[in-house]
């Protein structure tokens, strides 16, 4: 392993064990500094084109996972998109509620400015409930989804709709303004089960994923050609599998 290679897995060692210590505790937040604006990558490959594709990190991984594994280098290669944002958006900015607002100041209004015309979202796991959060909010604001083994709750949660038979059939209740899990899940039901958007999921996850008995209930509300199982667990040797299949894909984000 040369030098660069080892101060990234170190990189990548110090914010997961910082996560797992803020998932604890809050006494532990600290691990995790957020600032008044994400650390980003950004990569731009036809001035003219409108696709921007942003990308957000699971909760143990770093931004430039996704430059290291390639999928960078597949959105540009199969034009997915004319440029990507990859965003270090660590559990420190979820734990602070500063996500959401952040995203829409420095990456939304930023990419107006830029002149893109859509923006699509790509999220892993923890990810993956950041960009959809932000787009339960904000529909207006994305123009599709890239979820892969996303987390989308405790599983008294996904508990609570699967004996409901489904997003279908499930009625929220009453929801906290931090309840960002069960606010996700109503909007969920009410735009993909009743129709109520034409915003384009696409899902993939591996059959063993931890978080898999989710996944399938959103699978439920979305057309089947939307979504990607493979045998797999919740690991970057699957995820990089679902975005080659999604970025080979002629119908991904309309092409």
């Amino acid at each position: 392993m040369d030098l660069h290679s080892f101060g990234h897995e170190m990189k990548r060692l110090r914010r997961g064990l910082a996560a797992r210590l803020a998932l604890m505790s809050p006494r532990f937040h600290h691990l995790l500094p957020t600032g008044t604006s994400f650390k980003r990558i950004d990569f731009r490959w036809d001035e003219h084109g409108e696709h921007l594709m942003v990308f957000l990190p699971g909760i143990g991984d770093v931004a430039e996972d996704f430059i290291r594994r390639g999928f960078i280098e597949r959105v540009r290669h199969h034009g997915v998109a004319s440029g990507s944002v990859v965003l270090d958006a660590h559990y420190g900015y979820y734990a602070s509620r500063s996500l959401h607002a952040l995203l829409r100041r420095d990456v939304l209004d930023a990419a107006d400015k830029e002149g893109y015309q859509k923006v699509w979202m790509t999220g892993i796991s923890l990810g993956g409930f950041g960009a959809a959060s932000f787009a339960a909010m904000h529909p207006d604001r994305v123009a599709g989804l890239l979820l892969l083994a996303p987390y989308l709750g405790n599983e008294s949660l996904i508990r609570e709709i699967r004996q409901a038979g489904g997003a279908r059939h499930w009625e929220p209740g009453r929801i906290t303004e931090d309840d960002y899990p069960r606010r996700l899940w109503a909007w969920l039901k009410h735009a993909y089960a009743a129709g109520g958007t034409d915003m384009p999921i696409y899902l993939g996850y591996g059959t063993h994923d931890r978080f898999a008995p989710a996944h399938r209930l959103l699978e439920e509300l979305l057309p089947p050609a939307n979504v990607c199982a493979l045998p797999g667990g919740h690991d970057w040797r699957t995820w990089e599998r679902l975005w080659r299949h999604f970025m080979q894909r002629k119908d991904v984000m309309g092409r």
